[in-house]
């Protein structure tokens, strides 16, 4: 599965939520692992528009966890 980046770019955290449901547990690392120099052509933290990105094949989506616990709960 490829995406291609939108008019005006995408930081790759949000894409990795787009594409994989989350941009925990290493999804973000396994989008830059896949692709060779997507870290160097992000400016500013953006993915510029019209970069085509690879989701890994052997990526899975993550087991349902534990419920997040917040801090003032």
């Amino acid at each position: 599965m490829s995406y291609v980046v939108a008019f005006g770019g995408e930081r790759l955290d949000r894409i990795a939520k787009k594409l994989m449901q989350t941009e925990r547990q290493g999804t973000v690392e396994a989008l830059l692992d896949a692709n060779e120099g997507l870290a160097t052509a992000a400016v500013s933290g953006l993915v510029p528009a019209g970069t085509v990105i690879r989701v890994p094949r052997d990526w899975s989506p993550p087991a349902p966890g534990s419920p997040t616990v917040l801090p003032w709960e």
